[in-house]
């Protein structure tokens, strides 16, 4: 029976308070993993600790429960960086899941607000991959999974500061993949299309995102539905559930990937 069993396992997830990192640490938990929950936002760390605890202490076999911890966490910040998992110790895997968008034309587009999307999406990731890669490469072995996204893989009209950030990030982890592969390290990114989370939602009520487009914002979500060969939008545990693939040692052979999970909408 094909089952991916995590226990005994450290994972820590950034971006873990809401939308695709939070529905990643659900199953995480499911598998029995210790999580490392890191967010700017406490009070949702708070709440998703708290449930994540009994979905951990659920899962069958698991004896003991998984550790559930968290810790506030803003990932532009290089030096919080280092000191936060320089307190956290030991990680098996790490997920670069915290992200931000940003809807502006390029002419208009405001150059303090691109420089903190880069420093979030691109920077972030790392920063954070630098501060686990020195005991994942001691101990010749590891995963990092990156969340980057379909606007990696072609540009998006009025999100150029997005696309870039994503476009870059697959190729940090392609680099990455080919430099860490002889230790037992692997690096790959999953590429989400429209996806079931707030960030979704808000682009898609977005009176700005609606006249850049010349959409009205009443037909947005439609006209984006219609280019889905699906007829629906991905689910963030639908992530989760290609994340934990590549965590596990069924994907020892899978590095330097940028795999779409968006119901057919990019097919390269």
């Amino acid at each position: 029976m094909f089952s991916i069993d995590l226990k005994g396992k450290t994972v820590a997830i950034t971006g873990a308070s809401q939308g695709i990192g939070k529905a990643i640490a659900e199953v995480f938990a499911e598998a029995g993993a210790n999580l490392i929950l890191l967010s700017r936002n406490e009070s949702k760390l708070k709440e998703n600790q708290k449930r994540l605890v009994t979905v951990g202490a659920g899962c069958i076999p698991a004896h003991p429960p998984p550790n559930i911890k968290y810790h506030v966490l803003d990932v532009s910040k290089p030096d919080d960086v280092e000191n936060i998992f320089n307190e956290i110790g030991h990680i098996d895997i790490l997920i670069n899941n915290a992200g931000i968008y940003l809807t502006s034309s390029v002419l208009k587009t405001d150059i303090n607000k691109w420089k903190e999307l880069l420093d979030i999406n691109l920077n972030g990731a790392m920063y954070c991959t630098k501060a686990v890669l020195k005991n994942m490469i001691k101990n010749k072995n590891g995963r990092i999974i990156n969340i980057s996204s379909i606007s990696g893989k072609f540009g998006d009209a009025f999100g150029s500061a997005y696309s870039a950030s994503k476009f870059a990030l697959i190729g940090f982890t392609q680099s990455l993949a080919q430099e860490t592969a002889k230790y037992g390290i692997t690096a790959n990114c999953i590429c989400p299309g429209w996806t079931e989370t707030n960030m979704a939602e808000n682009i898609l009520h977005d009176e700005k995102y609606a006249s850049l487009t010349g959409i009205p914002k009443e037909e947005l979500k439609e006209t984006s539905l219609q280019a889905v060969p699906i007829g629906r939008y991905v689910h963030p545990k639908e992530v989760g559930y290609l994340a934990l693939y590549l965590a596990s040692n069924y994907a020892s052979a899978i590095t330097g990937q940028a795999i779409n999970i968006d119901g057919g909408l990019c097919m390269h």
